[in-house]
């Protein structure tokens, strides 16, 4: 699969955000060394409601499926109903842009003419 370079994951973010993804948290789009100079990108989320980085990458290269990894915490989290209520809005926010990445990661491999790699990953 070809990589999916920063300029490119920032212009899947921007599509998504036209297509009605929502965006309450603040994403930032990092440039991720990939190894032998490649630049693969690195997506981040910071959400209001929550205090650690939540970081959305491939599964493994080739792969079209992301998946989320949730930072590490300094304190116990706790917080109150209306708090959790937005918590669980930027989580599925989380889980659309997963999707909509793993859409257009299949849609990238087919342009460039490569199959795309299908894990036994839900």
């Amino acid at each position: 699969m070809p990589y999916r370079s920063k300029d490119l994951l920032q212009q899947w973010v921007r599509e998504f955000a036209a297509t009605g993804g929502t965006l309450n948290s603040v994403i930032e789009v990092l440039r991720h060394d990939g190894g032998a100079g490649t630049d693969t990108g690195l997506v981040v989320m910071r959400m209001a409601d929550l205090p650690a980085d939540v970081y959305l990458h491939p599964v493994a290269p080739g792969n079209p499926k992301w998946e989320v990894n949730f930072g590490p915490r300094e304190r116990d989290l706790t917080m109150n109903a209306g708090r959790l209520r937005n918590l669980a809005r930027e989580l599925t926010e989380a889980a659309a842009l997963c999707e909509f990445f793993e859409l257009k990661s299949t849609q990238h491999a087919a342009k460039s003419g490569r199959t795309a790699v299908q894990a036994s990953t839900p």
